[in-house]
């Protein structure tokens, strides 16, 4: 039987995920060679940075900027769609590829203001794809639903058309490459691993374009989005609605399931039964649930990482690796992982420490490896200790990073010997500053002795992130502050953070034993799988919902405490490989010392402008409809998922539909009208501005050089104009490639026209978007 596994879009471009490496190397031991692992998420990035995709993707977007443009109305989702399109970075093949192709080279990466400029340059087209892909859109290199539909609400999940819309790029890449393939045509068995719920709509509708393409092709889902849609089910048999589009569905850790099921060639048909796997007897309408079982570790196979390593966006191989599973401390009453039912994650296990220096030793020596992130919930202190000891001992020169609890056992010479064994950056689970606090949680920790664990990994030559959440149940405005506080107080000892808003799990202690902490679960409408539960304090009005993807990206957030970085999977984020290779290359403070948003550096009008280059942050949009109009009916579908959230209920497509319905349409404007769009703000501009700027967006053009060519008598109040541009953060100033110099105004005059008219010296009004 061939077997094929793969994994989805979309994801990080960086470095492979590990889990299809672990059931490659439990088959491979138990004798099953005929498999293939395929990480079609890169494959498909690579994908459409090529020419030919491209070009096709922005005939794409012109095509339907055009249809919409030449309609009289448009409705709000069509509103939507057009402020997307025409809003979208666009770039050239040329800057795409040597953007893409500057990730892959060291010298590049390390060139932090060139890393950022490559960077823009991706997420910017990646956006293009994401207008492409409404009514979802991209954030970087995660799709998002923001809130316009939901994985959790299985009638969205496993809507054909909704899909077919949402994963329009991604079927074309399947019908131009993957219907032709030679692992996808000779496969039996299609393996389909989605870890994230960012991947569900592109893993589903995978699965539904092989059933399509392929009927008697065997499907597969498993990874820990699908285990987490089982486990907070309300309903575990609507589990059955997987079983339009695929055979089998594994759940929880998967290396024995595989192995059963490629010994029994691919038979679904109820004559046997494999370790965590539901079947669905299609005679009897009836779904088979197995017990839950947890793999022995030791007993595995080791990962085998054959990927496709010449594509991904790092200039050095990195690897996902887990020594153990499960959670030594595993009494949070915040956490909820795994498939057990009485504690909150899975058990604790560990591999053998001389079974971790092999699997390591053996991922260099065969791939090239040279950076680890150890993939698991959280490391004992004493197997880390056990396990630095041995990587010394074998002479295995890694850099690796991984998560820990801010235990007090961690002595400054513990730090030492984990600095001399490869460590560069750990992350800790702070959640609070608050001794209250962390006892509801059940954290098992003390502030008093946080501070000095931090403090020891710091004088180790160690980047500490803290990771930290507000609005626990029943948390008090001062005890909010103590976290601020602290984090204050050591900033010395941290080198990062993320400040992210508390999220309640279905199978949390906190959900099972709600009296206990102060609140009471509300029934959340049109929600079939209950990941989030919404609640309301008891001693509080008003009650707590959220949408689980902003929860979830809360964590790569400041919270206004902590300098802002890149989030994942980028240089800055938690549990990165780029992250390693900086903190490796420039030590531990990198990242407080160059920050994205540096303060400018304030030239006197005065002074020699001849240099001062324009810089446009945003997009230059020529559109048929008002985009300020467009913005404001935003700021009513805000006021809607906000209002949806309240009741409580979860945001589906159909509720959207009906909500926009009500707004009616949009006639299109008799004249084209000229904008600057940029992160937040959308400003209207009359035409001569729009070519000036449009001219600096092409090609480098200094400040003189605009100024040269507007009229004489309208000069000074120009010049000011690209002052309050740069003030309201749509353009900004550079020298000899230095961002962010900063001009002040000549004069004090206000540059509206008495009749508020737009002309080059007309009245500015950038118009917020939520």
């Amino acid at each position: 039987m061939k077997l094929l596994l793969v994994h989805p879009p979309l994801d990080d471009p960086t470095l492979p995920y590990h889990s299809l490496a672990y059931l490659k190397g439990n088959l491979v031991a138990n004798g099953f060679h005929d498999a293939v692992v395929r990480d079609i998420n890169i494959e498909y990035v690579c994908y459409t940075f090529e020419p030919g995709p491209f070009a096709e993707f922005n005939a794409e977007c012109d095509r339907r900027i055009q249809d919409l443009a030449a309609r009289p109305r448009l409705n709000y989702l069509e509103q939507e769609e057009y402020q997307a399109l025409v809003s979208s970075n666009r770039t050239t093949i040329e800057e795409l590829q040597r953007a893409a192709q500057g990730f892959r080279v060291r010298e590049s990466v390390l060139d932090y203001r060139l890393y950022l400029k490559n960077l823009n340059c991706l997420t910017g087209y990646l956006g293009l794809l994401g207008a492409l892909s409404y009514p979802a859109e991209n954030l970087g290199f995660t799709q998002r639903t923001r809130g316009r539909f939901s994985y959790f609400n299985l009638k969205d999940l496993f809507d054909s058309d909704l899909a077919a819309r949402v994963c329009w790029p991604f079927e074309k890449y399947f019908m131009d490459r993957l219907a032709q393939d030679e692992d996808f045509i000779n496969a039996d068995v299609l393996g389909i691993s989605a870890v994230y719920d960012h991947q569900l709509c592109h893993a589903v509708h995978l699965a539904r374009i092989v059933k399509r393409v392929w009927p008697g092709k065997k499907v597969i889902f498993g990874g820990t989005s699908i285990s987490q849609i089982y486990k907070h089910l309300k309903d575990k048999a609507s589990i059955r609605r997987f079983f339009e589009i695929c055979d089998a569905i594994v759940v929880g850790e998967g290396e024995t399931a595989i192995c059963e099921i490629a010994a029994s060639e691919g038979r679904f048909d109820g004559s046997q039964k494999f370790a965590n796997t539901i079947l669905y007897d299609r005679a009897k309408d009836e779904v088979l649930f197995p017990e839950i079982h947890y793999e022995s570790v030791p007993k595995l196979g080791s990962p085998i990482y054959e990927h496709p390593w010449n594509l991904y966006l790092s200039p050095a191989r990195g690897i996902n690796y887990a020594p153990t599973r499960g959670c030594y401390w595993n009494r949070c009453t915040f956490c909820d992982y795994g498939l057990n039912s009485d504690k909150p994650t899975s058990p604790w296990r560990e591999r053998k420490i001389e079974q971790c220096v092999a699997d390591l030793k053996d991922a260099q020596d065969k791939f090239g490896v040279k950076y680890v992130y150890f993939a698991v919930d959280v490391m004992a202190p004493g197997y880390l200790e056990r396990l630095s000891d041995a990587i010394m001992e074998s002479g295995l020169d890694i850099r690796w990073s991984a998560e820990l609890r801010m235990e007090k056992i961690f002595s400054l010479e513990r730090c030492q010997k984990m600095a001399r064994a490869g460590c560069v950056c750990v992350s800790f689970g702070m959640e609070s500053g608050n001794q209250r606090i962390l006892d509801l949680i059940d954290k098992g920790t003390s502030v008093k002795y946080m501070a000095e664990t931090m403090k020891n990994f710091a004088a180790a030559g160690i980047a500490c992130q803290l990771m930290a959440f507000t609005d626990f149940p029943t948390e008090t405005a001062e005890e909010r502050q103590e976290t601020l506080r602290f984090v204050s107080d050591n900033a010395a000892h941290w080198s990062t953070g993320g400040m992210g808003t508390f999220l309640l799990t279905g199978a949390s202690i906190i959900a099972k034993n709600p009296a206990r902490f102060g609140i009471t679960t509300v029934e959340r409408q049109d929600c079939d799988v209950a990941r989030a539960v919404s609640y309301r304090v008891d001693s509080e009005t008003g009650q707590k919902s959220a949408l689980v993807e902003d929860a979830d990206a809360s964590f790569d957030e400041s919270g206004g405490i902590f300098p802002p970085v890149l989030g994942r999977p980028w240089a800055g984020g938690t549990d990165t490989l780029h992250s390693m290779i900086y903190y490796e290359h420039y030590g531990r403070q990198f990242f407080r010392e160059n920050q994205i948003d540096p303060p400018a550096t304030e030239m006197e009008s005065s002074g020699d402008v001849d240099s001062l280059e324009i810089v446009i942050n945003g997009q230059l949009a020529e559109a048929s409809y008002d985009l300020n109009a467009m913005i404001a009916n935003h700021h009513a579908f805000v006021k809607y998922l906000k209002d949806r959230l309240d009741v409580p209920a979860e945001p589906t497509f159909a509720a959207f539909c009906a909500w926009a319905a009500q707004l009616g349409e949009m006639a299109r404007t008799e004249k084209p009208q000229y904008w600057l769009l940029s992160g937040k703000q959308c400003l209207k501009l009359d035409k001569l501005t729009y070519r000036v700027l449009s001219a600096a967006a092409r090609n480098i053009i200094t400040v003189q050089q605009v100024l040269d060519v507007i009229p004489e008598s309208l000069r000074a109040k120009f010049y000011d104009y690209l002052v309050v541009l740069e003030e309201k953060g749509l353009i900004c100033f550079a020298r000899n490639g230095k961002i962010n110099m900063k001009l002040v105004r000549a004069n004090e005059s206000v540059i509206v026209r008495p009749d508020g008219k737009d002309a080059v010296y007309g009245k500015l009004e950038p118009t917020s978007v939520a």
